[in-house]
């Protein structure tokens, strides 16, 4: 009888340690799947427009998607999404949609220490690039910009910036 006890109890054992490894093994297998899906992931659009679309983003069916770009990091992702409307007035109504507005420069500036105030500058007046900006509460940015002189501004950057 003490021999049966004997062989019994390694037996047991080998089993709960098969089974440890065979639970071990499946969590790896499903962990491995998830984790080379996001690796290897091939469009980085199906990453990139839908945070863009989180920030504000809101496209049209006029509103053709050129490319994307994702910029996966830990904690500031980042996605830009190229975007080609078909008219000024289909771009106007992107922004308008997006609820992006004008970036616009404010400092407050003394001069011979006097009384503070505020000075505003509109970068957009003193350049080609003009860009539309809206921060999230989380502080997370939607940006839009575009170039009249490449394809008649018609051909939208949208970055989506995660801080």
């Amino acid at each position: 009888m003490r021999d049966r006890l004997k062989t019994r109890g390694p037996q047991v054992r080998n089993g709960w340690l098969w089974l440890g490894c065979g639970v071990i093994v499946v969590a790896l297998l499903i962990t491995g799947m998830f984790t080379v899906t996001r690796v290897f992931h091939n469009d980085p659009c199906d990453s990139a427009l839908p945070f863009a679309s989180e920030l504000g983003l809101h496209l049209s069916h006029n509103d053709d998607v050129v490319s994307c770009e994702w910029h996966s990091s830990f904690p500031d992702s980042s996605g830009t999404v190229m975007v080609r409307t078909a008219s000024h007035a289909t771009r106007e109504a992107l922004l308008e949609r997006s609820g992006v507005s004008e970036e616009i420069d404010r400092r407050r500036v003394s001069l011979d220490d006097g009384p503070l105030r505020e000075e505003i500058r509109r970068p957009n007046l003193e350049r080609s690039e003009q860009v539309y900006i809206a921060t999230a509460p989380n502080g997370h940015q939607l940006r839009i910009s575009y170039d009249e002189g490449v394809e008649s501004g018609l051909l939208l950057t949208v970055r989506a910036i995660q801080v």
